[in-house]
């Protein structure tokens, strides 16, 4: 289900043009991280990837880390969701990922931390989530940049 709402989600960003709207928006924070829409593609293909991996882990061996880590990636997606909706805000414009921010992320990342067993909050936990999630997204950022080049 996080899958299917990150996919929906990044299909969104990407037919939106995601790094086109960051272009016309100097004065945002992270314009320079996006790259062009290629390369954004294959950023968001990374991601999406690295989740489906995960997430089939985490459902396939049912293991004590399973439920927390799905919990945190639900958590993830509400944090992603919050700031298309912030920014959309700051900008008087709909970013591109605010439509399934709203109608798909929230309502799963919602439905993930109600229906899991609940994860014990420290501050190791918000911290490995945060570097986590955002460690992905730069991450998948740059990988997709040195692929553009070489390719």
């Amino acid at each position: 289900m996080a899958i299917v709402a990150l996919a929906v989600h990044n299909a969104e960003e990407l037919v939106r043009d995601l790094p086109g709207w960051q272009a016309e928006r100097p004065w945002l924070p992270g314009g320079a991280v996006y790259g062009d829409q290629a390369q954004f593609a294959g950023a968001l293909a990374i991601v999406t990837g690295a989740v489906l991996v995960l997430a089939v882990a985490a459902v396939a061996g049912r293991t004590a880390w399973s439920a927390p880590v799905l919990v945190c990636v639900g958590y993830a997606l509400l944090v992603n969701a919050m700031g298309h909706v912030l920014l959309s805000v700051v900008t008087w414009s709909l970013m591109p990922g605010v439509i399934t921010s709203v109608l798909v992320l929230v309502p799963v990342a919602v439905l993930l931390a109600r229906t899991l067993p609940p994860v014990r909050w420290t501050a190791s936990t918000v911290l490995v989530t945060l570097v986590a999630a955002v460690g992905l997204v730069l991450g998948s950022l740059v990988i997709a940049a040195l692929v553009g080049a070489v390719l």
